[in-house]
C-alpha cells in the first residue's frame, strides 16, 4: 500500500461512519428536480416561533393558536413532510401531521396534503435559511364556529433538546 493510499484510509473510514451513521442531521443525496424553496425547508427542522393575527404583529398568539405550532421536517426529495409536538418531541403523523407537499410554480404557495386527506393551501410570505412563515385562514382562536381570521406563521431552526427523526418512508432514504 502507497503511503497516499494509508493517508486517505482515515478519511475514507470517516465518510463511512457518517454515512451508515442514523440521523436526520446527515444530509440528504442532492435532488435535483426539488424546488429552492423545498431545498430550504428540508436542509434543517423548524419551529413554530411566532402567530400573529391580521396586520398586527404587536402581540404573539402562539398559544391560541395550538393547531399550528411545532417542529417539522421536510423532504425535498420525496416532497415528504412531518410535524412533532413540540413540548415532547413525539411524532403527529397519527394525527394527520405528515403526508405530501409541494410548491405552486410562481412560488407563492405551498399545498400539503396529509395523509388522512386533509388538503392546506398557505401562502408563502418568507422562505430563507433563518425563517419561514406562511399566512392561512383558520377559525379564530381555532375554535369551530368562529369567523375566519388570517394567521401569520413564523418558523425558525429548530435548536432544541429533542432529536427529531422522520417515521419510516418520510425523510431521507
Amino acid at each position: 500500500m502507497s503511503p497516499s493510499t494509508t493517508a486517505l484510509r482515515p478519511a475514507a473510514l470517516a465518510l463511512a461512519a457518517a454515512l451508515l451513521a442514523p440521523g436526520y442531521a446527515l444530509a440528504a443525496p442532492a435532488c435535483t428536480g426539488a424546488s429552492p424553496d423545498a431545498k430550504v425547508l428540508a436542509d434543517k427542522a423548524w419551529l413554530t416561533t411566532a402567530v400573529y393575527e391580521g396586520d398586527d404583529r404587536s402581540q404573539n398568539l402562539v398559544e391560541r393558536y395550538p393547531g399550528v405550532v411545532g417542529i417539522s421536517l421536510w423532504d425535498a426529495c420525496s416532497n415528504r413532510y412531518e410535524y412533532f409536538d413540540p413540548a415532547t418531541g413525539r411524532s403527529r403523523g397519527a394525527q394527520g401531521g405528515a403526508g405530501w407537499f409541494f410548491f405552486t410554480g410562481d412560488r407563492q404557495y405551498q399545498h400539503t396534503v396529509s395523509d388522512n386527506g386533509t388538503q392546506l393551501r398557505r401562502k408563502m410570505e418568507v422562505i430563507h435559511p433563518a425563517e419561514f412563515t406562511y399566512s392561512r385562514q383558520v377559525p379564530k382562536d381555532m375554535r369551530e364556529g368562529q369567523p375566519l381570521v388570517t394567521v401569520h406563521v413564523v418558523h425558525t431552526p429548530y435548536t432544541g433538546a429533542f432529536q427529531v427523526q422522520p417515521s419510516p418512508g418520510i425523510g431521507p432514504k
